[in-house]
């Protein structure tokens, strides 16, 4: 796969959604830091947002790749099914947590293989959270090191949105969800 024609055309689709996607990622941003700055409760209220708000983001983005209304009603879609995404989210969190403190590249390639379920829960709702695991990493199994690759690509682009004071982030975000989604798509083409 060419990750830079892949970059290209996810960064060709954001083009008129750009500035509403950058707000979107400012939101969620603020929804899930600002909480913990506020008291001990806030980090508790920080971890309960995270996962429907990155849920709903990953909705609002599947939107603007498959030509579909897309708006910022979509974070709050994430929050529907809220006992499994809380779960799914934990879930996520303490495997590659646990992966972490192993060493750094298990928690690497445990990040890595269970980075497309977010996509797969939203496609697939009636699958299992252990099914949406497992069907994320069988399909990024063999993938793993181009993923990481893709990955590695945006730290510039995130180093130049950090020198801009922190504004050019929001605008390196969208276009990073956008490839990841577009990666996920050529994953399922190559996976069936």
């Amino acid at each position: 796969m060419n990750l830079i024609e892949l970059m290209r055309e996810s960064r060709e689709k954001l083009k008129q959604h750009w500035l509403i996607a950058a707000f979107i990622c400012f939101i969620y941003a603020f929804l899930v830091g600002a909480p913990s700055e506020l008291n001990s409760y806030g980090n508790l209220l920080s971890l309960l947002l995270a996962g429907p708000l990155q849920l709903g983001m990953s909705i609002y983005f599947l939107n603007i790749f498959y030509d579909k209304p897309a708006s910022i009603e979509n974070l709050i879609e994430g929050f529907k099914p809220l006992l499994k995404v809380l779960s799914l989210y934990f879930l996520i969190s303490i495997v590659t947590l646990i992966g972490f403190m192993l060493l750094v590249i298990p928690g690497i390639i445990i990040s890595l293989g269970l980075s497309m379920s977010y996509y797969i829960f939203i496609e697939e709702p009636e699958l299992t959270i252990e099914e949406i695991l497992k069907k994320s990493w069988k399909l990024t199994e063999g993938y793993k090191m181009e993923l990481f690759i893709l990955q590695l690509r945006f730290i510039p682009w995130y180093v130049l949105g950090i020198l801009s004071f922190f504004v050019g982030v929001f605008f390196v975000l969208p276009w990073h969800q956008l490839t990841l989604i577009n990666y996920y798509t050529f994953l399922k083409k190559t996976g069936t």
